[in-house]
């Protein structure tokens, strides 16, 4: 489905994998057409503005904004078990999120996730009856944040096989540099030395995620990447190309009862 744009100026991704799966709504809210859509509540941003957004997304999914479930993203490895009573948890106050949190997993029917990012990828995780959504940048891969993931949906006795996921816009290897401390981690063929300076290499981090699921034992053509570089695509929020007061998108996803 790709990139939606709505008379009102919203923009969105949607996964074409997930579009005829009638038990998960999602979308990947993008920067809107004037600039703004910033979702994060966090870094002196404009709160009121961003709860606004959340609520217009999670309406658009159709959620109640006042469940919604926030994780409060440190870059890197742990992952929360969701339950009903998580509901509103950093919905409308950043002090409320589940503190130190990059990934959400429930089984909970209509019970809102959001995961927000800013160069990082946003990665939804499903099988029927099972959603997660991780928070990826490279510290978190780094962290195997992927394969525990995957290792909590097998748990529950879900086959490899059922899992579907999509890998949000995030930063692309034209855009992401890093040094060798980074590069260490990161599979051979998910980076290349960086020709225009000494000891960088630019890093694939979509395929870096797409490697880890491959790994994990996940079908080739239940993974899809959203081929869009948050860093030079002005309809993306970017860290790395506006700074500190970069906006952050976001997405969203919740069960449907079916």
């Amino acid at each position: 489905m790709g990139v939606i744009e709505h008379s009102d100026g919203h923009r969105w991704w949607q996964f074409e994998i997930f579009s005829r799966v009638p038990e998960l709504s999602h979308c990947f809210s993008l920067a809107s057409k004037d600039g703004s859509g910033n979702i994060s509540l966090s870094g002196n941003r404009d709160q009121q503005l961003a709860i606004h957004e959340r609520a217009y997304w999670c309406n658009s999914i159709g959620a109640n904004p006042d469940d919604l479930v926030v994780g409060g993203q440190v870059h890197g490895n742990s992952i929360h078990v969701v339950e009903q009573a998580d509901g509103g948890r950093g919905a409308q106050s950043p002090q409320t999120v589940i503190k130190n949190t990059d990934g959400l997993f429930t089984s909970v029917v209509d019970l809102p996730l959001l995961s927000a990012v800013g160069d990082c990828a946003a990665l939804l995780i499903y099988s029927p009856g099972r959603l997660a959504l991780i928070h990826a940048g490279w510290r978190g891969m780094a962290g195997q944040i992927i394969p525990k993931a995957i290792n909590l949906f097998c748990a529950q006795g879900v086959s490899v096989a059922h899992i579907k996921v999509g890998i949000s816009p995030c930063i692309s290897q034209a855009s992401f540099q890093v040094g060798a401390d980074v590069a260490e981690h990161v599979p051979a063929s998910c980076k290349e030395l960086w020709p225009q300076q000494d000891n960088k290499w630019a890093v694939n981090l979509a395929a870096w995620g797409q490697v880890q699921f491959l790994n994990c034992g996940l079908l080739s053509n239940n993974i899809e990447i959203a081929e869009i570089d948050t860093k030079s695509d002005q309809r993306c929020f970017s860290h790395r190309r506006q700074g500190e007061l970069a906006g952050r998108m976001g997405l969203f996803a919740k069960l449907n009862m079916t």
